[in-house]
């Protein structure tokens, strides 16, 4: 910081200093106060500055060369100005009036003493309240900061020079005369005396205290900035957008223990940890959101995490994010919404998804397994209230958390903030299982969407789409790439990675068809079917097991129907291939898939049903 400029008053030095008068004359009309302190009535030191001079009565006095009076608070341009003594700074006693200019002693009498004019202050007290520029009787209050006779140097105010006219002959005699002379004079001139009114008030130079006043804001500011190192999180404070203020969400937005026993009501619940920020790389952050650079900031955050002692491990968090409006909001919902639903974090598996009704403006909810030694669910709730922005992680061993009660957890919190953002309170919350969010290419699974083989081990990766080209287990009964029946037929396949139990270049070809209609598509996928259920008898090298069926919904309440088998053909010398199949329709579309597993590594019967029921989920959101 740099050291701060010191203005120092220049004590007991008159304005205008530097201005010379003629030698050998003398303003004993000068003032001489101005660097004096202010009077013992005020209580305050005098500051620095040019005294303002009172022109009250000089407007009504004539100001031309024939004028037969001096000007009242003005001196004459020949007569001197005030001598100073070369003596240490010191605070002489003065009254609580300012004199101006001292009145001279009155003659002495024959006995000796001095006799007062008839018009001195000591005769009339109420001229002397009447006047405060009347001098006190008998005293000389600028002799202590005269200078010797020898060392005289004149000074002028520059005030009274640019204001000042020219005196009369008589004015300028006046210095000369005795004292009784000179009263006589200024009786006859219809003049009290010179009168100088200082403006002594400490605001007169108000820019001063300004930047003293910024100056020590400054100080207090970085001392407080740099107390221990560290600021401490004291919430949100309100924010500017736009031109107007926006006002924080308080931390009664988030849930407290009695709204997280709406996630497990047996479960004795505790919160762990409140903070207003969290960072970018914080660990404990909602699952499978992630916020780059592209994402919206908020303008206030809340985030709180809660944990049971029960022998699941239930656990919750919780956090909220203030927007400066609801379009902001709109567009960090739809980010937020898309990381979700893509959930593309290692090592994710999408289980199911959900939608709720009196829930907020918009919410979505995903329920994903994170597929270790010990699989862990998570059911992740996102909602948009107003301009605000709930989410909500229960977290729980062997079995996931329904999305409805976490739903019904968020919405005790959210009810009370929904007024302050503006968006649809929270009403009867209920929530029903549906397709997962589009993510990726439109039509075809995410790698979240296929589980793992090996606990905590694997990475799917996919390949471009493109044409038919599997050949099948030669038990469909038709060849898949000619086909007649299908108006449009793709193909893209899934590889597993980073797993040394699985076959060489294991993986899954999935193989989707378009039709002209619903019934297209269902004879389609029954013909492969019942070609693949019966293809022990057509194919002696074939055997067929585990045959399933399974149902689902797609998108727009389209039914799904489908069959999986394990497929093994005798290759010859001891060696069999084998396949895990699935076929299912869903409206005008059908699907196909295939993996070649081994023996002791496949997929479970309820994981390869399920994944054949998502990519006819996925394939009902194209159109």
């Amino acid at each position: 910081m740099s050291d701060e400029p010191t203005n120092r008053p220049r004590r007991a030095m008159p304005s205008g200093q530097g201005e010379q008068a003629p030698q050998g004359r003398r303003d004993e009309g000068d003032d001489t106060s101005a660097g004096t302190p202010s009077s013992a009535s005020s209580g305050s030191p005098a500051t620095s500055g040019s005294p303002t001079i009172s022109s009250a009565d000089d407007a009504q006095s004539p100001t031309g060369s024939g004028s037969s009076a001096p000007r009242r608070g003005f001196l004459p341009d020949d007569e001197e100005g005030p001598v100073f003594e070369e003596k240490p700074f010191r605070t002489p006693a003065r009254s609580a009036v300012t004199p101006t200019t001292p009145v001279p002693p009155p003659p002495a009498d024959a006995q000796g003493s001095a006799n007062p004019a008839p018009d001195s202050p000591t005769e009339d007290a109420s001229s002397s309240a009447a006047s405060p520029a009347v001098a006190l009787e008998g005293s000389d209050p600028d002799a202590t900061f005269r200078r010797p006779a020898g060392e005289a140097q004149t000074h002028r105010s520059r005030r009274q020079r640019s204001w000042r006219s020219e005196e009369p002959a008589a004015t300028r005699a006046s210095s000369e005369q005795s004292a009784p002379e000179k009263e006589a004079a200024s009786r006859r001139n219809g003049s009290d005396g010179d009168e100088l009114v200082v403006d002594r008030s400490p605001f007169r130079h108000w820019w001063t205290w300004a930047v003293v006043a910024v100056l020590l804001g400054a100080i207090v500011f970085v001392a407080v900035s740099r107390l221990g190192g560290r600021t401490p999180v004291a919430g949100p404070t309100a924010s500017s957008a736009g031109g107007s203020t926006v006002t924080p969400i308080p931390q009664t937005s988030l849930m407290d223990v009695k709204d997280a026993a709406s996630i497990d009501a047996n479960a004795q619940w505790r919160v762990d940890n409140t903070v207003s920020q969290v960072p970018s790389d914080a660990t404990d952050g909602v699952s499978c959101i992630v916020r780059d650079t592209g994402h919206p900031n908020p303008v206030s955050t809340w985030q709180r995490t809660f944990s049971t002692t029960t022998k699941t491990s239930t656990a919750a968090l919780h956090r909220v994010d203030g927007y400066a409006d609801e379009a902001t909001a709109k567009t960090a919902y739809k980010v937020e919404a898309a990381s979700l639903a893509s959930c593309d974090s290692v090592p994710t598996h999408i289980v199911s998804a959900s939608s709720f009704t009196g829930l907020g403006d918009e919410s979505v909810s995903l329920t994903i397994a994170y597929q270790g030694a010990k699989t862990q669910y998570r059911t992740v709730v996102l909602a948009r209230f107003g301009r605000e922005i709930q989410a909500v992680d229960a977290a729980n061993y062997d079995t996931p958390i329904a999305a409805e009660n976490a739903g019904k957890a968020m919405a005790g919190a959210a009810s009370r903030s929904c007024d302050l953002v503006g968006g649809t309170c929270p009403a009867s919350v209920s929530a029903k299982n549906t397709v997962p969010p589009v993510a990726g290419d439109a039509g075809w699974p995410v790698t979240s969407d296929f589980p793992r083989i090996t606990p905590d081990q694997g990475e799917w990766r996919q390949t471009a789409e493109a044409n038919v080209s599997s050949k099948g287990t030669q038990c469909e009964g038709l060849t898949l790439a000619t086909a007649a029946g299908p108006s449009e037929r793709r193909q893209r396949t899934y590889l597993l990675y980073q797993d040394s139990s699985a076959p060489q270049g294991f993986g899954v070809d999935q193989l989707r068809f378009r039709f002209s209609d619903a019934k297209g598509s269902a004879a389609f996928t029954k013909k492969i079917g019942d070609s693949i259920a019966g293809c022990a008898k057509s194919l002696k090298t074939a055997k067929i097991s585990n045959g399933k069926t399974f149902t689902g919904i797609g998108e727009g309440n389209v039914a799904i129907s489908g069959r999986s088998f394990i497929v093994t053909q005798d290759t010859g010398s001891g060696q069999s291939a084998i396949y895990q199949v699935a076929v299912a329709s869903a409206g005008d579309k059908a699907v196909y898939l295939l993996a070649n597993v081994s023996t002791s590594y496949r997929f479970t019967d309820d994981d390869w049903s399920q994944l054949t029921v998502r990519a006819a989920q996925r394939a009902t959101q194209i159109r």
